[in-house]
């Protein structure tokens, strides 16, 4: 089964006073739900219009908490969290493999401290836990973090830096294994992350997030950060 998911945001998303809902889409083509499942910061997520194409504008500055409540405590090294994120409304089956594509433009930013733009969360109601896998720049750097255990996350970094990807629409795909736990992970048809192994925890359900994610800093400023997202696709492919 194969969902295009081209997303528009509601009015009351659109408000001054961002807050949670879902997310309704008005294309032909629309088919998987995101919603904001915590309180989103003010003015962080828009709807563009570009030349007759539409898709979805996030942007954090710096102090804008993320409205989950965890943001709010110190925690992995950093006072608070700053979030602008959607959730996908349903999960992915655990023993299936997946192909998720997205288009992304990276317009400002993303050159501090772990900057997380794209999840595989697993955290449930009574299962509290971290994500399995996460893209993410940090300082410059595109990285992928797996689940390595229960606690800790492992580390994969690549060679490509931020200014390569400015200002430029590029398409990541994704494949997903979950039976096998194992993603690999393209970037304009490159393989960049190879059989890279993840431990779920079993209380978990997987399921997509994106947006913008990244530490608070009590010390130093976080620069504004800003990136389009278009045309996701999750493709179930086993």
């Amino acid at each position: 089964m194969k969902y295009i998911v081209v997303i528009f945001l509601s009015l009351f998303l659109l408000s001054n006073c961002q807050s949670r809902g879902f997310i309704s889409g008005t294309d032909k083509d629309w088919g998987v739900d995101f919603y904001s499942n915590c309180q989103l910061p003010k003015n962080t997520i828009s709807a563009i219009e570009e030349n007759g194409n539409k898709f979805l504008r996030f942007q954090l500055k710096n102090m804008q908490k993320g409205g989950c409540s965890s943001d709010k405590i110190r925690r992995h090294g950093a006072p608070y969290w700053e979030r602008a994120e959607l959730k996908q409304s349903n999960f992915l089956s655990k023993n299936s493999t997946y192909e998720i594509k997205f288009k992304v433009r990276f317009l400002e930013g993303f050159k501090g401290n772990r900057e997380t733009f794209f999840q595989i969360h697993q955290s449930i109601k009574n299962c509290r836990t971290g994500p399995t896998t996460m893209l993410k720049f940090n300082a410059r750097k595109l990285r992928l973090d797996a689940k390595r255990n229960f606690k800790h996350h492992a580390k994969y970094n690549s060679n490509i830096q931020i200014e390569e990807l400015i200002n430029k629409w590029s398409e990541f795909k994704i494949t997903y294994d979950g039976k096998n736990r194992i993603i690999n992970v393209f970037l304009n048809d490159n393989l960049i992350f190879k059989d890279i192994t993840f431990v779920p925890l079993p209380c978990g359900s997987p399921h997509i997030k994106f947006g913008i994610y990244r530490p608070g800093n009590e010390y130093t400023p976080n620069a504004i950060s800003k990136v389009d997202f278009d045309e996701f696709s999750v493709e179930k492919i086993n």
